[in-house]
């Protein structure tokens, strides 16, 4: 019997003979990215003091990349990690220290790299003069890192074997790192305000009143305040993005977090039929729904002209000048912060200390989520409207409390602080007398009435009204009082800053807390029986005050 040869159609991997190898072009290459266009990568500038091999090697990481990443941040890489590296191996170079190739970089070289970031001072910009902040000696070391990571993956024999990170060098960073401010209510009512006046102006006069970008600029701008959305989220909004509600009067806005590759949907009042109700028909847009149609109806004309990938996106707008004058973009964050920045100029937006108002929409985000918290009181609604995971996140980088409620919160913490005190009317006749102080103020110092985390006040109360809520200026202020009672408390606080030093970095925590160490040791101790003091320093590190346990961490 004759039959057809068995043919196996199993897919099998290729033998380490056949192995492909995905190689950059050359020195110099554009990445096409769908989100941020045409990106071009130049490594000419790294071929020097003998560093053509290392150069080619990350050229080759950066490659292998651009399909893991968007355009910004694999452009970041040689910006912000690729370009502080080499300026470190330059040094390294003058000092001696040969470093050519990805074989000559150890964990040692690594070390290095941080203790020469730490050294660093910024050249321009509003931080001239002053030391790389956590943040960008954070960023550097992360761009670098995974570039090395990549080359070790993908690369290993090329890499040396002691190459080694530290486990975390950059400790409680995102503690230290201070959150995005939200605009006061007076700064956000002068920006809706202009707002408003563009909205009425394109009503009136017509699209054209405005320049294409700052027509958009406005429409984002009042999303922003309505919704809270992230930055990206609504620059990415396409025309499907808004979409019908089971309820008549609702519609549903549904965004796109592009780096959690997530969705949020929420719901919102749909603009109400102008012949049913009887209102004056306008085109000033009033939910925001309305907004999208807006945007969607400006940009409608631009889509045939939008690169195929872009066509479903809404944020278009046509460049009028430079070499790229003709074609229709999709507006990206570097370009709306510049239309903000003629936005704030057009308007003469200040903000509340006089200078031109730094808008961005990332601090529209917190405003939303505070003035949101302030209404409602509930972390868990705010984290629903924000779309967090956790409302641990919220809470932490999302919500800024009100003046009052800071108040509310020095008084909480001024009684749970306050038990340790007595109460003796003849000490505060005495106390008023030599401290020339109201016999009042003398009596609710004693009893904790004016207590502060460290020790105590004579007068916390501020001209303007409100209440001091600081404790580090105490040790530079003059209504500052230590009582015996007291030590305990201040020495938990004195042994809380030695704790943390080894978590900082040693410039910031001498900057910050040396100053408060030196103010104990030799102004305030010394005013107290010695005996006295070390009894203190013992019950402080044997058991600390409930106001500063080990575990917490000090944040103001």
């Amino acid at each position: 019997m004759i039959g057809r040869k068995r043919v196996s159609r199993k897919l099998e991997a290729l033998p380490s003979s056949g192995e492909v190898i995905d190689l950059a072009p050359g020195w110099a290459f554009t990445v096409n990215c769908q989100h941020h266009g045409e990106m071009r990568f130049d490594f000419e500038p790294f071929r020097r003091n003998g560093m053509d091999v290392l150069a080619g090697q990350m050229r080759d990481a950066i490659w292998s990349l651009r399909h893991q990443v968007v355009g910004s941040t694999l452009h970041s890489y040689l910006t912000a990690g690729l370009t502080p590296f080499w300026r470190f191996l330059d040094d390294q170079i003058a000092k001696g220290s040969s470093i050519s190739s990805l074989a000559d970089i150890d964990a040692a070289t690594i070390r290095q790299f941080l203790s020469w970031m730490e050294l660093q001072v910024t050249v321009k910009g509003k931080n001239k003069g002053k030391p790389w902040s956590a943040t960008s000696r954070k960023s550097a070391y992360d761009r670098m890192k995974t570039l090395l990571v990549n080359r070790q993956k993908y690369a290993a024999a090329e890499t040396s074997p002691a190459l080694r990170f530290p486990k975390n060098p950059f400790p409680l960073s995102n503690i230290v790192t201070p959150p995005r401010q939200a605009y006061t209510d007076s700064e956000l009512s002068r920006l809706v305000s202009a707002i408003n006046a563009d909205l009425r102006a394109l009503d009136q006069t017509g699209m054209e009143s405005l320049p294409a970008l700052q027509v958009l600029t406005v429409h984002i701008l009042a999303l922003a305040v309505a919704t809270g959305r992230n930055p990206q989220s609504l620059l990415d909004l396409k025309r499907d993005s808004l979409r019908h509600h089971p309820l008549a009067d609702r519609e549903v806005l549904v965004t796109e977090k592009r780096r959690g590759y997530s969705t949020h949907s929420t719901a919102y009042q749909k603009d109400s039929d102008g012949e049913d109700s009887g209102e004056v028909q306008t085109t000033i847009p009033r939910t925001v729904g309305g907004h999208v149609r807006a945007i969607c109806e400006f940009t409608d004309q631009l889509t045939p002209d939008a690169e195929p990938a872009d066509r479903d996106y809404i944020m278009l707008y046509r460049v009028s000048r430079m070499q790229r004058k003709g074609q229709v973009l999709r507006l990206d964050i570097r370009k709306f912060n510049h239309a903000a920045a003629t936005f704030v100029s057009r308007h003469g937006l200040l903000d509340d200390r006089g200078e031109p108002l730094p808008l961005y929409l990332a601090r529209l985000r917190p405003t939303f989520g505070s003035r949101l918290y302030a209404r409602t009181r509930d972390v868990r609604k705010v984290q629903k409207a924000l779309g967090h995971s956790d409302p641990k996140i919220t809470a932490r980088h999302y919500i800024t409390l009100s003046e009052d409620a800071e108040r509310d919160h020095v008084f909480v913490g001024q009684a749970m602080v306050g038990w340790a005190t007595q109460v003796d009317d003849l000490a505060s006749a005495k106390l008023a007398a030599d401290g020339q102080m109201p016999l009042e103020d003398a009596r609710e110092l004693l009893k904790g009435g004016y207590n502060t985390l460290i020790a105590r006040c004579r007068n916390p109360f501020r001209e303007n009204g409100s209440t001091c809520s600081k404790y580090l200026p105490c040790f530079t202020c003059p209504q500052m009082v230590v009582f015996e009672d007291d030590l305990w408390r201040l020495y938990s606080f004195y042994y809380k800053l030695i704790y943390e030093r080894v978590k900082m970095n040693a410039n910031d925590w001498l900057k910050t807390y040396g100053p408060v160490i030196k103010v104990i040791d030799t102004e305030i101790a010394p005013s107290f029986a010695p005996e006295l003091v070390e009894a203190a320093k013992r019950q402080a590190q044997d058991s600390p005050h409930p106001a500063w346990p080990r575990g917490m961490v000090i944040n103001e």
